[in-house]
């Protein structure tokens, strides 16, 4: 009886955890360039530049102007969610139990996604380079700031999708202004994103601000908060395994047989053109003001 109910409950776990992510997915999913995976390794092309040359009209060697493209490697980390079924919960449960251990399970691995990719923005932006920061932490957030993120990136000749996460409340205040106030929260049907995605995203002027709970920003004070702006190839982001590798295995060594449902993920992020990324350091408030 007991391998029944673990076949049983495996198959339909695995379901509710497929359903869940793909009905509210990582914020962050398809917002990074994707790379090749080779072994336990990714790699991520980086494009350089290459110039023409003048033909001489002489029979002569070809003049090397350097490589126009080299990649990024890094190795995959992988990360595990866990909880216990009691055998006696096993009979008992009904769909909305088994829904809500499905979910506490997803929910873990779609909140580590978005956090490795928060926390390679951070490390590039730590590690200076051509990742600039705007702001200085005690300004409030300003539509304009976003703006010359944007055409900072343009100058640099960066032609690419663009994404900022931000928090609600900043979304409350960026709310004031016509263009981001008039921007539709869904958009195409047909985009890479979930349904879910897309509703908290608005795209402004070439921006995708993607809206995101405050326990996902982070700041150098109490008073700041760090949020970063990224053109989707000057960063990559790589997923080997992810929840719907759901198992479920019964512990007869432990009173009342528990099962043990486990899953994870394996994945790895990391900044590739520091030019294609800001980092926004801009006042932490706890109410929207009206703009003077």
């Amino acid at each position: 009886m007991s391998q029944n109910i673990s076949a049983w409950f495996t198959e339909k776990i695995r379901d509710q955890v497929v359903i869940s992510y793909q009905s509210h997915g990582g914020y962050l999913d398809n917002t990074m360039m994707r790379g090749d995976v080779i072994a336990n390794t990714v790699k991520f092309p980086v494009a350089g530049r290459t110039e023409v040359y003048k033909l001489s009209g002489a029979i002569e060697m070809v003049p090397a102007g350097g490589p126009g493209l080299s990649t990024v490697s890094m190795q995959f980390e992988d990360f595990e969610a866990s909880d216990w079924w009691r055998t006696q919960d096993a009979y008992k449960s009904g769909p909305n139990e088994q829904a809500a251990l499905s979910t506490l399970l997803v929910n873990a691995v779609r909140r580590k996604k978005d956090n490795i990719k928060l926390d390679a923005l951070a490390a590039f932006a730590a590690a200076g380079g051509d990742v600039t920061t705007l702001g200085n932490g005690t300004v409030r957030i300003d539509l304009l700031h976003f703006e010359q993120a944007r055409a900072e990136m343009e100058g640099a000749a960066i032609d690419d999708e663009v994404f900022a996460p931000i928090p609600a409340m900043w979304s409350a205040q960026l709310a004031f202004y016509k263009e981001y106030a008039d921007a539709n929260w869904v958009g195409l049907e047909n985009s890479p994103f979930s349904k879910t995605q897309r509703m908290k995203m608005k795209t402004v002027r070439g921006i995708t601000y993607i809206v995101m709970p405050d326990e996902h920003f982070t700041g150098k004070d109490g008073t700041s908060l760090y949020s970063y702006m990224w053109a989707k190839g000057a960063m990559g982001a790589e997923t080997a395994w992810d929840a719907s590798n759901v198992t479920m295995t019964q512990h007869t060594d432990r009173q009342g047989s528990p099962y043990l449902c486990k899953t994870g993920l394996g994945a790895a992020a990391i900044g590739i053109q520091g030019k294609g990324v800001k980092r926004l350091d801009y006042l932490k408030i706890t109410a929207p003001a009206r703009p003077t």
